[in-house]
């Protein structure tokens, strides 16, 4: 797919009209959300370039112990290319695909991505939160944008993080020694209720236990050692 010019600005006006029907507003208390989904998205060949991306969706009961209520899978042809900030174009399409496939009704999304924290408000959880019209919440792994002070190397430390001058999210040291996570909201929750969702759905590990399972289960099916067929996979 040729991406010029032309097209980037028609994303971004896209991007600005998506951002305008944003809510940063609380749908549910955290104390709500009791069902949490996990997202996440790789290609089947990674190293080969492959153009098939698969998308995992893993549904967790966050009050007893994260057990697993349902995991689906989805494949799709991918012809946009990788452009930061454009994510969700590329990855979006086949997240829905497995949205689509869903029995269950989580309270919640957490999307491999970043919600708010994007130069133009629209990261693939917002987008995802408002193409849908659920409460999202995005957790990426590297800065795109955005100035704060690194936290303390404790477990559960974190900042703001700052875009001209307003708090859209914060950096968070999940664990102990490890490189800390970026997380913001999506769509229907606020940036302090993201902060604090993201720590309800920690199981000891860098990543929130929905998309952790998500990314592993991912790895497990690509690799054809998982069936997508199973409702549920342990």
């Amino acid at each position: 797919m040729e991406v010029n010019n032309q097209l980037i600005k028609k994303l971004e006006e896209e991007q600005l009209s998506l951002a305008s029907k944003l809510s940063l507003k609380d749908r549910k208390s955290v104390d709500q959300i009791n069902t949490v989904a996990g997202i996440d998205v790789t290609f089947k060949d990674i190293w080969k370039n492959d153009t098939t991306a698969i998308a995992s969706i893993v549904v967790m009961d966050l009050r007893d112990n994260f057990r697993v209520l349902e995991t689906v899978f989805a494949e799709r042809e991918v012809k946009f290319p990788y452009i930061p900030t454009f994510l969700a174009y590329r990855e979006l399409p086949v997240i829905l695909d497995a949205y689509e496939k869903l029995k269950t009704k989580p309270d919640a999304f957490i999307v491999d991505g970043m919600g708010i924290l994007h130069p133009r408000k629209m990261g693939i959880a917002s987008h995802f939160g408002v193409i849908t019209d659920e409460i999202s919440i995005g957790c990426g792994k590297s800065r795109l944008i955005g100035r704060y002070k690194q936290p303390p190397n404790e477990e559960g430390a974190y900042n703001p993080v700052y875009v001209d001058g307003e708090k859209r999210g914060y950096i968070v040291r999940t664990r102990k020694n490890a490189n800390p996570v970026f997380v913001s909201p999506g769509n229907n929750i606020s940036v302090d209720s993201s902060l604090k969702l993201l720590l309800k759905s920690l199981k000891g590990y860098k990543l929130p236990e929905p998309t952790r399972l998500a990314h592993t289960l991912l790895q497990k099916y690509r690799k054809g050692e998982i069936d997508g067929r199973q409702k549920t996979l342990l």
